[in-house]
């Protein structure tokens, strides 16, 4: 298995990424290379979503709260450097991720159709242009 943050597939460079999760929140990217892992916060606005959340579901205080935390599959994406990589996913999420995200997640509890899962709201940043 090959370690290394870039791959090539077709002849062009794809770089190694995954990201943090508090349940379905994003909170951090992550680059790896066989020497070295690069890491990247989100906008601090994400923790803070993370704590209203938290505090909504009942999770706050709780072990569910720390148990909640977890890594992303890794995803291939176009580029070599990883550094580079991980600097473009955290704008990307950065800039479309909604502003409202805490009330979308609020609304989905209150209607019972939420979903926690790490990336389960993904789609929210990758749909919106």
């Amino acid at each position: 298995m090959n370690r290394t943050c870039s791959r090539r597939s077709r002849g062009k460079a794809l770089a190694r990424i995954r990201l943090m999760y508090w349940k379905e929140i994003p909170l951090q990217v992550q680059a790896v290379d066989g020497r070295k892992q690069i890491s990247r916060p989100l906008d601090p606005r994400f923790q803070q979503g993370v704590d209203a959340i938290a505090m909504f579901d009942g999770s706050a205080g709780e072990d569910a709260y720390l148990e909640s935390y977890a890594w992303g599959p890794y995803l291939e994406v176009p580029g070599e450097d990883p550094a580079r990589a991980a600097d473009e996913m955290t704008a990307r999420i950065n800039e479309r991720f909604p502003r409202d995200f805490v009330s979308r997640i609020r609304d989905l509890q209150k209607a019972g159709t939420r979903n926690p899962a790490a990336g389960a709201v993904d789609h929210w940043y990758e749909d919106s242009k």
